[in-house]
């Protein structure tokens, strides 16, 4: 018998072609170090597959201006859900990471969600970053130690306290949540302190940087390990900020780490 292949047949494997070749332009321009080509190559790649995500992704962190980086996250986002659909969304629920093709998606909403945030709109930023943990439990992306900084900043503690129950981790990135989290709900003084000899153990160094003891270097360390120095400086860069934010949270953790 002999196959017959009618024009739809030839447009699915065209598009299907283009949008292969535009994902392959995509990883060349993340192998780019200049910011010239990588945003020549994401155009490039639009071109061939107007719903190319990673492409929208990668323009957006290439621009600095609010307006811009919110278009091109905005964007990737609107054409990822309008190719999928929102069936696509909730039939695929609680492991979304684990499919390929959603991964675009999940790299657009986070940072998405933390341009939101830098920008005062920290509602939106934390109803995204919730879905995103909705979506993929697992939380591959590391959103959670973020989440749960944003969580106490907007005084969401029982959302926090939920999110620890979620993710019972005993790394310091959580633990030292947990001892702020404990002092912002002025828990006993005991309990902070159990709280505080535990968080302490997993990483020595967090607590001078909080107190300003010890000066944070000017960027982040590529690599750390569990209960180093360079964990410290990393935890301390994306929390600092909350940990400030309320002098009597720092007055606490003084006067607990000198009992």
């Amino acid at each position: 018998m002999t196959n017959i292949l009618n024009f739809s047949d030839f447009q699915f494997e065209a598009e299907q072609n283009n949008e292969q070749k535009a994902q392959d332009i995509v990883y060349d321009a993340w192998d780019s170090e200049s910011s010239v080509q990588r945003k020549r190559l994401a155009q490039k790649a639009l071109e061939l597959d107007p719903n190319c995500a990673d492409a929208y992704c990668i323009l957006a962190g290439e621009y600095r201006s609010y307006k811009k980086k919110n278009e091109y996250y905005k964007k990737g986002i609107e054409v990822f859900r309008k190719k999928y659909g929102e069936k696509y969304f909730s039939e695929n629920s609680g492991y979304f990471w684990g499919i390929l093709e959603t991964r675009p998606f999940m790299r657009l909403s986070a940072g998405y969600g933390q341009l939101l945030w830098d920008n005062e709109k920290k509602d939106e930023a934390i109803q995204i970053y919730e879905e995103l943990l909705q979506l993929n439990p697992n939380d591959n992306q590391g959103l959670r130690y973020t989440l749960i900084n944003w969580l106490i900043d907007q005084n969401q503690l029982d959302k926090g306290t939920e999110l620890l129950k979620q993710y019972q981790e005993e790394t310091a990135f959580m633990l030292f949540s947990d001892l702020l989290l404990s002092i912002k709900k002025q828990e006993s003084d005991t309990k902070i302190l159990k709280k505080y000899i535990k968080a302490k153990k997993a990483n020595p160094y967090i607590v001078k940087y909080l107190l300003h003891e010890s000066e944070l270097p000017e960027y982040l360390p590529d690599y750390y390990g569990f209960g180093d120095e360079d964990e410290a400086v990393t935890y301390c860069f994306g929390s600092m900020d909350v940990w400030i934010k309320d002098q009597d949270t720092i007055r606490k953790l003084k006067e607990i780490r000198d009992k």
